[in-house]
């Protein structure tokens, strides 16, 4: 077998077909009949031709890839997200690169970007990032995605953002149980100070006031929700791991029970990974969901409606969330020259059996 590269030439010679007529194929572009695509298609396939991607961009100035950087795949979010960015970037005609930070975040993961050759990166920003976001400012194009802040100023002022309503959809849901009936109600995945003694009362209402971030965000439309209505919540039911995956939120449970405390009417989970974890450990224990004890969850990720019961949740729109993300970064890699934009998705809350059902 020969080791010679195959070369678009040879792949129009052996279909029959003009280069151009191969471009336009590999750019899912140009105008053909059905059946002269497929052949191509078909040629393509059989000899193994690959685009040379250092070719292209050097010819273009663009590889026609996008990078995304994430920290975990840990809990069902990040796939869901991942396969939506694909998705996105797909329907533009772009590939996706995708690596994961070491455990230093971002900045661990920027020198590989160089090597990796993508014309932009969107950046999944799971915690707050030091100066402001200036390892966001990078020679490519950079979307950062989460519910952290992004300092304009040390980051250019050219990094796009997109977001959730995190406080809207918490608060929204947590007064749908309230109305409901819904007394004390526990938060999986927030632990924040609890009790009355003035120390922690400061703490916790420092805390409110100026954290950033997913965890904070949805806590704060919790309590809006409490407050709106003259009600405060039960903070000692706030006091639990940072339970983002599904080990967490059986965790969290076990937690509960040892605690003492009266099991609360309802568990609200920060994400749907904890919640999936905490009704499995739920029913381990006896309890009904919802009968027993109500339980809701965040980002409807598709496993949701599939656990027993099914899960109620928030939907922050995720394919929305995906296609801004790629839509912006691609417009600057386009070429825009344009203020820092911010973009915050929709919501809706999805009623199913553990809640409100």
């Amino acid at each position: 077998m020969s080791s010679k590269r195959v070369t678009i030439t040879d792949v129009a010679r052996e279909a029959g077909v003009s280069i151009k007529t191969v471009s336009n194929v590999i750019n899912k572009g140009g105008s053909m009949r059905p059946e002269t695509r497929a052949r191509v298609e078909e040629t393509i396939r059989r000899l193994g031709y690959r685009i040379n991607v250092s070719a292209r961009a050097m010819k273009a100035g663009r590889t026609g890839l996008i990078g995304l950087g994430l920290n975990c795949f840990d809990q069902p979010f990040m796939p869901y997200f991942a396969d939506s960015i694909i998705a996105a970037a797909r329907e533009r005609g772009y590939g996706v690169i995708t690596d994961t930070y070491p455990a230093n975040g971002i900045e661990g993961v920027v020198e590989e970007t160089y090597r990796l050759g993508a014309d932009g990166w969107i950046f999944f920003v799971g915690c707050t990032l030091a100066g402001g976001g200036t390892v966001l400012r990078q020679p490519y194009p950079v979307v950062a995605v989460g519910d952290y802040d992004v300092d304009d100023e040390a980051t250019g002022g050219l990094v796009d953002r997109v977001t959730m309503p995190n406080r809207e959809a918490m608060q929204a849901l947590t007064g749908r149980l309230l109305d409901d009936g819904c007394r004390s109600i526990a938060v999986f995945g927030a632990r924040l100070p609890g009790g009355s003694d003035a120390a922690s009362t400061a703490e916790r209402d420092r805390l409110l006031a100026n954290g950033d971030g997913t965890t904070i965000q949805r806590v704060q439309g919790y309590v809006q929700a409490f407050r709106e209505r003259g009600l405060e919540p039960d903070w000692r039911y706030l006091d639990s791991p940072s339970a983002w995956t599904r080990a967490g939120g059986s965790q969290a449970v076990r937690m509960l029970f040892a605690s003492g405390l009266p099991m609360p009417d309802a568990i609200m989970c920060l994400n749907d990974a904890s919640a999936l974890g905490a009704i499995v450990e739920l029913q381990r224990r006896g309890l009904r969901v919802p009968q027993d004890v109500r339980v809701t969850g965040f980002d409807n990720v598709p496993e949701s409606d599939f656990s027993t019961p099914g899960l109620t949740t928030v939907d922050p729109d995720v394919t929305d969330y995906a296609r801004h993300a790629v839509d912006m970064l691609i417009e600057r890699i386009e070429g825009l020259d344009a203020p820092a934009r911010t973009y915050i998705t929709d919501y809706n809350v999805i009623v199913r059996g553990s809640a409100l059902a």
